[in-house]
């Protein structure tokens, strides 16, 4: 890792974690193995992270954090039906590329089963992406008789479509007209 940067140097690090995992599984991810990802010494790893669970946890909260900027940056002139839709759609990898990191995503919410802290962070992400579904929906169609009720159906619908996308049983194609459809039957 060339960089001086300490931010960046962090950062590596925690990239370095997210290709560990979508390499080799979220069972893969070591101080060890962290470090020959990053090009670092394990030394190095331990001056930011002093368990793998560390390591874990920062990563997922930069993984969260990350797709919430990605949102307001995409949604920066957008007006609410737009927002809505950026904010429901955005997990369905549209690009070979993006499938790597929802993977690494759906890898964090197995693995959330059985660890507390990575579900905390998931499930607080989930409910404020629900809240603000159903701030929207609210706006958009008030006569919605439970916005949370409907956002909480269309995370779930997105959820569903995009998990059958990873697997390859529908194309990223096919599941953004599904995820429409279930959008529209709230707002139209």
């Amino acid at each position: 890792m060339s960089s001086t940067n300490p931010d960046e140097r962090r950062t590596a690090i925690i990239r370095a974690v997210w290709q560990v995992i979508a390499e080799h599984g979220m069972g893969a991810v070591s101080m060890r193995n962290v470090a020959a990802a990053a090009g670092v010494s394990v030394g190095q790893i331990q001056y930011w992270f002093t368990s793998k669970d560390e390591l874990l946890r920062a990563g997922l909260e930069t993984m969260v954090s990350g797709a919430a900027q990605l949102h307001d940056t995409a949604t920066e002139h957008a007006d609410d039906r737009e927002t809505l839709w950026q904010l429901i759609g955005q997990s369905i990898p549209r690009a070979e590329s993006s499938s790597a990191g929802v993977s690494v995503f759906h890898q964090y919410i197995a693995a959330a089963i059985n660890h507390p802290a990575l579900a905390r962070i998931l499930a607080d992400a989930k409910n404020g992406a629900e809240s603000e579904v159903a701030r929207l929906l609210a706006g958009i169609a008030p006569e919605v008789a439970d916005p949370h009720i409907a956002a909480r159906a269309l995370m779930a619908t997105a959820d569903g479509l995009t998990m059958r996308v990873l697997i390859g049983s529908l194309s990223a194609t096919e599941a953004e007209r599904a995820l429409r459809l279930a959008v529209e039957r709230f707002t139209n």
